[in-house]
């Protein structure tokens, strides 16, 4: 027989969702600074090195949003069937 949980448990799992995906929109930021900080370099160096330096960055950044962004649907997801438990 499945448990129910009670209001305060299905609270307290929202909390920590929540808290997550703070976390991942941190990640994003940080993902959208790399590749700002890319842009950067590769526009205004032009020596080999730099502009080499500043295209792994662009990739670095765009792939930490793209993994940020499906975390975060993911977390939407569990979001939205505590919020079915809730009610």
């Amino acid at each position: 027989m499945k448990k129910s949980k009670s209001s305060l448990e299905i609270l307290q799992e929202q909390q920590v969702v929540l808290s997550k995906q703070r976390t991942i929109l941190s990640f994003m930021r940080t993902g959208l600074a790399f590749v700002t900080a890319g842009i950067v370099i590769a526009s205004f160096f032009k020596e080999a090195l730099a502009q080499i330096v500043g295209y792994i960055l662009m990739g670095i950044g765009f792939v930490e949003v793209f993994e940020s962004i499906r975390r975060l649907v993911v977390k939407q997801k569990e979001m939205e069937e505590l919020k079915k438990q809730f009610n």
